[in-house]
């Protein structure tokens, strides 16, 4: 147990970490993100905040989609994500200049979307709740048949156009996100299911 609640945090915290380098690399943020974004401009309060209120919108979507119970516990790690994001934006981050040069700004748009994928990929593995847009991943994923990959790509393009109508920050970057997000978190998913899956053989063994 204390080791998927490890991996569920770290991988929270490292996708917080990879959203905010994206934010701060002003090429796009990510299409969701941006939209949190978009609404900080207009409204106020925290990115992070904008970020767990807007995601509601994924759980019922989810409810909708399997026709099961409505999964409320699936803001548990909206409202994690949501306090690291504003953690690393706010704070950690705060002043940070990520955009002072093209080659800062790609370079650190590379990481963020990388560490965004590396922590995702691992947490949904950690068997704990998913983050709504995540439990919609899986959702849209079992009932078409869609690969993450592809479910993940219908999902950031409808994020896109949302935070394009919300004048949030849609660039370059959000293509790029949207196009290769979900492929990172397939491939960091498969390896660490792998990971422990020969962990748990090991401790059967022993």
């Amino acid at each position: 147990m204390a080791k998927r609640i490890t991996i569920y945090l770290a991988g929270l915290f490292v996708a917080a970490f990879g959203i905010a380098l994206v934010i701060m690399s002003a090429v796009g943020a990510g299409p969701w993100d941006a939209v949190a974004v978009g609404l900080n401009l207009h409204f106020g309060l925290t990115v992070g905040l904008w970020s767990i209120l807007s995601l509601l919108l994924f759980t019922l979507l989810t409810f909708l989609i399997e026709k099961t119970r409505f999964r409320l516990e699936s803001m548990v790690p909206i409202i994690i994500r949501g306090a690291f994001l504003d953690f690393w934006l706010y704070g950690v981050l705060r002043g940070a200049d990520f955009a002072s040069s093209p080659a800062l700004q790609w370079t650190s748009f590379a990481a963020g979307l990388l560490l965004i994928g590396a922590g995702l990929g691992a947490y949904m593995e950690a068997g704990f709740p998913k983050t709504p847009v995540d439990g919609l991943m899986v959702a849209v994923s079992g009932r078409t048949g869609w690969s993450f990959s592809s479910a993940r790509m219908l999902i950031e393009g409808t994020g896109a156009a949302t935070a394009f109508l919300l004048g949030g920050p849609v660039a370059l970057g959000t293509l790029l996100t949207a196009l290769f997000l979900g492929k990172i978190i397939q491939t960091v998913n498969a390896k660490t299911k792998t990971i422990l899956q020969a962990q748990r053989l090991h401790e059967q063994r022993t």
